[in-house]
């Protein structure tokens, strides 16, 4: 008896349709990405019951001809190669000739039509990927799809769908994107009946981020750009303060193809380094531009990940502009706008929040150095969260200082007046400059001379631990641990092995040991990228990395001497962001507060 036999053609469209159909936002990709490659500027989106019940994608693309329509339907059939080596330099997203063949054979479905050059279209309707009627229509060009009762042929795979309210949560998910990658494209959407996205009459890339994400403003978004012989990265990031709980945000895009890939994501984060809180996620729109013949797309079979043939200078590339933009950002001033009294001027959208403009110097030029020539290391750098405060400060949301002012030499015009004033909710440190009232971060301050005081030494001195820390690593890091030994042992970091035990035995000088294990869990996922980025700046973000670990943190409090010398010698560096570009400060300006107080 032969016990192997050929499947019937039908069994074998039904396999295939689970490579494709996933679920109701599949079917939508699939249409949705036909209408981009057949030149459309207008697609119409509509579901019912988040596309169980139906789906439809109309475009105003080149259309089919009867015989072209027919073809469609059949497996393995399309416009987009014709030659393997055609997928060498794709540029369409369909390329395989399955999607429509496969939704039309778990489904029922209209098939409209009018080819460019047509005068008449034609409508196939379709039951189970099988033609049951054909008929002519006057209509404009392009191409509309109907999908009704998805997957009613298989109702064991139909009841895997999930809800309603998912499957039209992950369809409204898979819309945006859409927006966002072509914004030379209008889309209608619409959901049971209720529009929800048009972006016709939308002016650029700003405004669709904008009504994707309502809770943003304009001056949340900072554009960056990095453009080389071989690629080029743009798009739009938010500031550090503008973030969410999860990756939701993130959005990249490949040659216009949306992916999912930890790299790209790790890469866009590293971009902002330690200017991100622990657990929170930019918005973020990257497109990523390069020649396809260096990319390869053919890797996952809903192609949401790909490969690039030199993915440290798409990685490097992507971090570098993003860590440009943040940086750019600088420290920033606050137009304070006066309180209205009433009239029609109060109910002006521009007085409902300050606006924010950034500047590219917070430290007015101080010539006059006034740190103590007898402060020879500065009482902050030796900082210790576990001693006692003393007992005369008082702890008061503002602590004052006060100095008897012997040198006569010290009074100068407010032009150039740099005056310690002291230190507000133990986090910010303030200071009357001849801009105004400059408010420094005590933390992104400290960090960024830690940050300064490493690279200067190049040499990180390590102190034993008198109790080991035992480290819970997952299988990957311990591996690194391995494999990266003789550069953690430069950082500072020194461990051993028992039995299955790792022990970490020695730390980095300024570092807390508190905070040992987790520095070393980012540090061994920055030394990932090894091999990807080029080794001075894995080298730069590590002791980033270190510095931030070790610096001062919000909250903890020192005392007013110590303040004081750390906005000195900030000063006198002329410091304006931390190591991964969070502002150290900003100004409000004088003339501000007296158009506040109508002086």
């Amino acid at each position: 008896m032969i016990r192997i036999h050929e499947l019937p053609g039908e069994v074998v469209r039904k396999i295939a349709a689970g490579e494709v159909v996933t679920g109701c936002y599949s079917v939508l990709k699939e249409l949705v990405e036909n209408s981009i490659d057949a030149g459309a500027s207008f697609v119409e989106i509509e579901i019912r019951s988040g596309g169980k019940e139906y789906i439809k994608v109309r475009d105003n693309g080149t259309g089919m001809t009867l015989e072209e329509a027919r073809l469609s339907l059949k497996p393995h059939t399309t416009s987009k190669i014709a030659t393997i080596e055609d997928l060498d330099s794709l540029s369409t997203f369909g390329f395989r000739g399955e999607a429509l063949s496969t939704i039309a054979s778990v489904s029922r479905m209209l098939l409209s039509t009018v080819g460019v050059e047509d005068t008449l279209g034609v409508t196939l309707e379709v039951t189970a990927g099988e033609v049951i009627g054909e008929k002519f229509f006057n209509g404009a060009r392009g191409t509309t799809v109907e999908v009704f009762d998805l997957l009613f042929n298989t109702p064991a795979r139909r009841k895997f769908l999930k809800s309603v309210s998912i499957e039209g949560r992950m369809v409204t998910e898979m819309m945006q994107r859409f927006i966002l990658s072509f914004h030379s494209v209008d889309f209608l959407y619409i959901r049971d009946g209720q529009k929800v996205y048009d972006t016709r009459g939308l002016t650029g890339i700003e405004d669709r981020v904008l009504m994707i994400y309502p809770e943003l403003s304009r001056r949340d978004l900072l554009p960056f750009k990095e453009e080389t012989r071989e690629m080029r990265i743009e798009g739009l990031v938010t500031l550090p303060v503008r973030t969410k709980r999860n990756r939701m945000g993130e959005n990249i895009f490949v040659n216009g193809r949306y992916v999912r890939q930890f790299e790209l994501n790790y890469a866009l984060e590293r971009g902002y380094g330690e200017a991100l809180e622990k657990g929170n996620f930019p918005f973020a729109v990257v497109f990523i531009q390069i020649d396809p013949v260096e990319v390869d797309v053919n890797i996952h079979p809903q192609k949401l990940e790909v490969k690039f043939a030199s993915p440290a200078t798409i990685l490097e590339g992507l971090k570098r502009a993003v860590r440009s933009a943040i940086r750019n950002a600088g420290s920033f001033s606050i137009d304070i706008r006066p309180p209205s009294i009433g009239g029609e001027e109060s109910r002006s959208e521009e007085r409902d929040e300050p606006k924010i403009r950034y500047r590219e110097k917070a430290f007015p030029t101080d010539r006059t150095d006034r740190m103590s020539d007898e402060v020879k290391e500065p009482s902050w750098r030796n900082y210790d969260r576990n001693e006692s405060i003393p007992v005369s400060l008082e702890r008061r949301i503002f602590r004052p200082y006060i100095e008897s002012r012997k040198d006569e030499a010290l009074k100068k015009s407010v032009e150039d007046r740099t005056d310690f004033l002291g230190v507000l909710g133990e986090r910010y440190i303030l200071v009357e400059s001849g801009e105004g009232l400059l408010i420094i971060d005590q933390h992104a301050a400290h960090e960024r001379i830690l940050y300064e005081r490493l690279k200067e030494k190049m040499v990180i001195d390590s102190q034993n631990l008198l109790v080991p820390v035992e480290l819970s690593f997952e299988s990957e890091r311990k591996e690194l641990l391995t494999l990266k030994r003789e550069r953690i042992e430069q950082l500072g970091f020194n461990f051993r092995f028992e039995g299955d035990k790792i022990l970490l035995v020695a730390i980095p000088q300024l570092l807390p040991v508190e905070s040992a294990a987790e520095t070393l869990g980012e540090v061994i996922d920055e030394l990932r990228l090894e091999g990807l980025e080029e080794p001075e700046r894995v080298f730069d973000n590590l002791l980033a990395t270190i510095a931030c670990k070790s610096a001062i943190r919000t909250g903890d409090k020192l005392d007013i001497g110590q303040a004081r010398e750390l906005f000195e010698e900030l000063r006198k560096r002329q410091l304006l962001v931390c190591p991964h570009g969070r502002p150290i400060s900003m100004v409000i300006r004088q003339e501000d507060l007296d158009r506040y107080f109508s002086r």
